[in-house]
């Protein structure tokens, strides 16, 4: 609370409020974005820098004339600076030792003529807080700061040596089981933060270090909380925060802050964002450390953003065909990839379980080194057979504790050697495996129990026969059993793989159920299987014909997102693309069309000229245009007669059934279309200027006004 206070009253006494901040977008390079010395760096070794289009004044951002003047002086009577690890335009960072202490320190500087650019103090600011109050171990620490005799500011930190994930990057992807450690140990850093309602907002592998620590060599330190969106109220106290009303939040509405390729959707946009755009970029990371490709790559920064916010997430062997991931795996980065941030995991904690289960499940069927997986604490577990798999809640982890950090290294360490109660060596997955299989007899025992209590009720049809979708019945839904419900919550928290295995064990338990069908829809859908997949949106859809599509975002998404893959050499994949179709053409009815138009003439079919071809081919097709609705048919007829005379006879219709996209190509219309005639100039669009367009669209917009 003391540094926190002090920081806010004496290192910053010229920041103007937050308020004045509004339509300013930082955008000025790093202070010292490289590393110095043996891969050493410091705790942000830059001020980060935001994307987009800043205001900053550059020419005025000057760096002293020698940087290197400090080295060799005592900076605050206790800090002596032995050498510059990095400078830039802001500022410079230095290694130090505490003269006192004689511990090494990283003291970055920022140039006092920074204090009148209000962007950069309030980075310097949310570093600051951000890094003195986030005490996780995976998080490097603040611990001084104070004002030079020349005015500048510095900021003492934790100094760190080892090497960027960028860095270890460059070598090619990241072996499965480290690749998870690392994830785990940035979603308990981003735990603790978000606690304190903290939000990164640029979290990327070079904010990542990778350093030696515990015998673990992979031992995560996240940097750089430098344009962080923070409540003060949760990291100083409300009756602190209250007293400073110009400054409730270290953040600036509307703008866009953030490094493209692992921005989240919302964040793209320019919209507000919580932890779960953390949560996105973490995604992002795991896909780049598991394939060692981005899922989306564009020379444009304004395509990649566009592809963060529409474009499907390319399945892990397309961007890497030698990519050897799990389906539970890729399944669970999915979670954290999906396009609307409600689709996403809960929290960090949800995903630090989440990682918890697979490296249990992993270790135990030698798909990964033993000593990557958390192994369960004896004090906590009556039996350690009750560790099952990936299904497992693993005991005596929470909040800020992800397991043992410790992993495979040089140096000899091993499971063997963890203390606090756990089991010795691998014994514990040994135990594992034997609880696995008691649980399975259990199971066994209960469906056989329930099949004979419910065999009778069984609706006809099924889930999957032979490979091919069997009919629903469409009579009142039973409630769950506990199987059914306990393999649907599997699915609910990501565990996809083993909640597909309970479901089709159960049977004739589960033929007719809505709520199984669509559980198992994303189920298959967040493991690539999009034949089963389809099959299932087929029994969701056939099962409940009054279904409201228009509601149906989740159904509608995985469809679409299905049928753009056509084309595909996977057979597997274009059978789900087929399937999809048909349900667009035939059983989505409006709804199914107004997909394909977006798919075939929006934005939507853009990065996939097959599904763009064939969208359009759809439209063709004789006999559609019952199928497609009202609305549909004019509107394609619209787009065929372009902008010519001819769109006059469709004015009435237009009128009368359009919606959003006939009003769009209607006011195409409005502009002239100049021609030569002889030696006059005429508008070949003067047929539709008689005021006849302008009632049309009139027309149509009140009647648009009166469906909302």
């Amino acid at each position: 609370m003391e540094f926190s206070q002090k920081l806010r009253r004496e290192l910053f006494p010229l920041a103007p409020p937050m308020a004045d901040l509004k339509g300013e977008t930082p955008n000025v390079k790093d202070a010292a974005s490289g590393h110095a010395g043996g891969g050493a760096r410091p705790e942000g070794a830059g001020l980060s820098s935001g994307s987009g289009g800043g205001r900053a004044n550059r020419s005025s951002v000057k760096p002293p004339a020698n940087p290197k003047a400090l080295i060799g002086s005592t900076i605050a009577d206790r800090y002596r600076i032995e050498k510059l690890l990095g400078e830039g335009g802001m500022g410079a960072v230095y290694q130090a030792e505490h003269s006192l202490m004689r511990k090494r320190m990283a003291i970055k500087v920022l140039h006092p003529e920074m204090i009148r650019l209000p962007e950069v103090v309030q980075r310097f600011e949310n570093e600051a807080i951000a890094a003195a109050h986030i005490d996780s171990p995976h998080v490097v620490t603040a611990t001084d700061f104070g004002k030079l005799a020349d005015g500048s500011f510095y900021l003492a930190l934790e100094f760190i040596e080892g090497k960027s994930l960028r860095e270890v990057l460059a070598g090619g992807p990241l072996d499965l089981g480290r690749a998870l450690h690392v994830g785990r140990q940035i979603a308990t850093a981003l735990s603790r933060a978000h606690q304190l309602k903290i939000v990164h907002r640029d979290l990327k592998p070079e904010n990542v270090m990778l350093v030696d620590r515990d015998g673990d060599a992979s031992f995560v330190k996240v940097l750089d909380f430098g344009i962080a969106k923070i409540s003060l109220g949760e990291v100083i106290g409300e009756a602190q925060a209250a007293a400073e009303p110009g400054k409730p939040v270290l953040t600036q509405a509307g703008m866009v802050y953030g490094t493209p390729e692992y921005m989240a959707p919302e964040q793209a946009l320019g919209q507000p964002v919580d932890s779960r755009a953390d949560l996105y970029a973490l995604g992002v990371m795991l896909y780049e450390m598991l394939t060692g490709r981005r899922p989306f790559e564009a020379d444009s920064k304004v395509a990649l953003l566009g592809m963060q916010v529409t474009a499907p997430v390319p399945k892990m062997t397309v961007k890497n065909p030698d990519a050897k991931v799990p389906p539970e795996v890729e399944a669970l980065v999915g979670r954290l990839l999906a396009k609307e941030a409600t689709e996403r995991l809960g929290d960090a904690r949800e995903l630090i379980e989440g990682i918890n289960a697979q490296l249990v499940h992993l270790a135990a069927t030698g798909q990964i080194d033993p000593g990557y997986a958390p192994a369960p604490m004896s004090s906590q577990v009556s039996h350690p057979g009750l560790v099952t798999g990936p299904s497992a809640v693993l005991p005596g982890v929470s909040g800020d504790v992800a397991g043992p950090t410790s992993g495979p290294n040089a140096a000899g360490a091993s499971a063997s050697k963890r203390v606090d109660g756990l089991l010795p060596g691998k014994t514990w997955l040994l135990a594992a495996g034997a609880g696995t299989l008691g649980l399975v007899v259990l199971v066994a025992a209960i469906v056989v129990v329930l099949q004979g209590r419910e065999g009778d009720g069984a609706a006809d049809g099924g889930l999957v026969a032979n490979g091919t979708a069997t009919a629903q019945s469409s009579a009142p839904e039973r409630p769950p059993s506990a199987p059914i419900a306990d393999a649907i919550a599997m699915i609910e928290r990501g565990d996809y793989g083993s909640g597909i295995k309970k479901l089709e064990a159960l049977g004739d338990q589960v033929t007719g159920r809505e709520d199984v069908h669509r559980a198992l829809l994303e189920a298959y859908g967040a493991t690539d299987r999009d034949k089963e997949a389809m099959q299932q949106a087929s029994l969701v859809l056939k099962g409940n014909p009054t279904l409201d599509l228009e509601k149906e975002k989740k159904l509608r998404t995985e469809v679409r997102n299905t049928a753009v893959k056509t084309g595909s050499k996977d057979a597997d994949t274009q059978a789900g693309a087929d399937l999809a179709w048909g349900l667009l053409e035939n059983d989505m009815g409006p709804v199914g069309w107004t997909t394909i138009w977006d798919i075939g003439f929006g934005a939507t079919g853009e990065p996939y000229p097959d599904a763009r071809a064939r969208a359009k081919a759809a439209y063709k097709k004789a006999g559609v245009k019952a199928k497609m609705g009202a609305a549909n048919a004019v509107t394609y007829d619209l787009f065929s007669v372009g902008r010519t005379c001819a769109a006059k006879a469709l004015f009435d219709r237009a009128a009368q059934d359009g919606d959003e996209r006939t009003l769009d190509l209607l006011k195409q219309l409005e502009a002239p279309v100049f021609v030569k005639s002889g030696w006059k100039t005429k508008d070949a669009l003067a047929c539709v200027h008689d005021g006849s367009l302008k009632r049309a669209i009139a027309s149509l917009q009140e009647n648009l006004a009166k469906k909302k």
